[in-house]
């Protein structure tokens, strides 16, 4: 097995050196989700994860965060959005504080509806996962994930993935970000191999003994353009990425 502890660790050291946070606003930031796992959630938290999730697809995500609170506002309980006509949607259009998405936001009225009627069917959305058999199981993830996709619009064969990372489940969002930092560094054989980039995600949480949320959070945070990224698709700044020795890309461009 590649050396995904002394990796991470190297990488985690990486972004808290190079952070614009103090190291008590880093682990306030990120520690809380080194523990994270799968627990019963109110039903409107587990529909908001549903809209969040969708705005992020193929959006930027520095984007996205900015404009979040102000779009939860608006769609955030699904009993009042299933309900939502032109009028409500053009309200939140003008709106210049959320991201003017027509078509994003007509799929969570869609999407809803659709809630609300899985929750008419099952009591709970919690139920209704539970209803697929053990959430340790791949092949109950596999169920789960076709299901969702059936059901709900925009979650795609990435942002189900999404999805499922923010509910707690043992299950990596396979992210253009993550995707080229495991290309990078020789773990995966593809930078588009969602299936084995999702396994190698899974192997590292199961090696350093943290939640696959907080893997997805630190690889997200070293590439992801922002305050603190290292390894960005164009120009990374391999000068003070911690984790250069392992890397392809370094060996292929530092000549």
């Amino acid at each position: 097995m590649k050396k995904y502890n002394e990796i991470f660790t190297q990488i985690e050291n990486t972004l808290r050196k190079n952070s614009s946070l103090s190291e008590e606003q880093f682990d306030s930031r990120f520690g809380k989700f080194k523990n994270l796992s799968y627990k019963n959630m109110h039903d409107k938290d587990v529909f908001w994860i549903l809209v969040y999730v969708a705005f992020y697809s193929g959006m930027r995500a520095s984007t996205v965060s900015q404009k979040l609170p102000a779009v939860k506002k608006y769609l955030y309980d699904f009993k009042k959005v299933k309900n939502y006509s032109e009028r409500e949607i053009d309200q939140i259009l003008n709106d210049p504080n959320v991201i003017h998405h027509k078509q994003k936001i007509k799929a969570c009225i869609n999407n809803a509806k659709a809630f609300d009627k899985l929750l008419n069917m099952h009591g709970s959305f919690s139920k209704y996962l539970e209803s697929f058999g053990s959430l340790s199981n791949e092949e109950t993830i596999e169920r789960l994930r076709a299901d969702l996709r059936s059901r709900f619009q925009y979650l795609g064969e990435r942002t189900v993935n999404h999805f499922l990372t923010d509910l707690g489940l043992n299950v990596l969002k396979p992210d253009r970000v993550i995707c080229r930092i495991f290309s990078r560094l020789g773990f995966i054989d593809d930078v588009n191999n969602i299936d084995q980039t999702i396994k190698v995600g899974k192997d590292i949480a199961a090696t350093t003994g943290y939640s696959i949320r907080y893997i997805d959070i630190i690889f997200v945070t070293y590439g992801q353009m922002g305050e603190d990224e290292i390894c960005l698709e164009k120009n990374p700044k391999c000068f003070v990425c911690g984790i250069k020795k392992y890397c392809d890309y370094y060996a292929n461009n530092s000549r």
